[in-house]
């Protein structure tokens, strides 16, 4: 009986991945403490110790470097928050755990910092806010739509506009006090007992709102 063994990557390619995580994350260190107009690529490259060559080939502009760091930053958050969508349980626990992951992601000191470099630059770099919201909330939103809709199938959930459902879930839970902690509030501040209830009250307003009685 044959085995099969899963392929491995070459070395070098291994090291390369390596390389990119170690730059991005002192790319990421360097945007969230200086901004993105006064970081420096030179900068960057020479905590990262990587040539300029090399450094350059890989990333010709800031803009793209930026990006690069925001689109491995928000892809792990989504593939983590995605993942708390199993169909099987109770909506109401599928929901709790997905908001729990979304607010402890959203309230976490890397996420708020990464987001005021975004606000304060999306103006003059419009690209960025752009990006952010495709890479990010929007496949957020896009995988609770999908989730809804099986639910909505089922006959658990209103047949209605499923992607408009999820906004309002993910409104609701990144709403109030959630909200205010971009503007410098301390997360830590708020009790995790107050943030279970905001959770608790979204999840609620949206049951009332969508969910339906089993027939009897």
């Amino acid at each position: 009986m044959k085995t099969t063994q899963r392929k491995r990557k070459p070395v070098r390619a291994r090291l390369d991945e390596e390389r990119l995580t170690e730059l991005l994350d002192v790319a990421a260190e360097v945007f969230i403490s200086e901004g993105f107009s006064a970081a420096s690529t030179n900068e960057i490259a020479r905590r990262a110790n990587s040539s300029k060559t090399t450094f350059y080939s890989r990333f010709p502009t800031k803009e793209q470097l930026f990006l690069a760091v925001i689109k491995r930053r928000v892809t792990g958050i989504f593939q983590q928050v995605a993942d708390s969508l199993p169909e099987g349980p109770p909506i109401e626990e599928t929901l709790r755990n997905f908001g729990s992951a979304l607010i402890r992601f959203a309230v976490s000191k890397e996420q708020l910092a990464l987001v005021r470099v975004i606000s304060m630059e999306s103006a003059k770099f419009p690209e960025l806010g752009k990006r952010f919201y495709e890479l990010g909330p929007k496949r957020g939103e896009q995988a609770l739509a999908a989730y809804l809709t099986k639910q909505a199938e089922k006959g658990r959930l209103s047949n209605e506009d499923t992607r408009q459902m999820a906004e309002h879930f993910i409104s609701m839970i990144t709403g109030g006090r959630v909200r205010w902690f971009v503007l410098g509030f301390d997360p830590s501040s708020v009790p995790k007992s107050a943030l279970q209830k905001h959770l608790n009250s979204a999840i609620q307003v949206f049951m009332r709102a969508y969910g339906r009685v089993p027939a009897k």
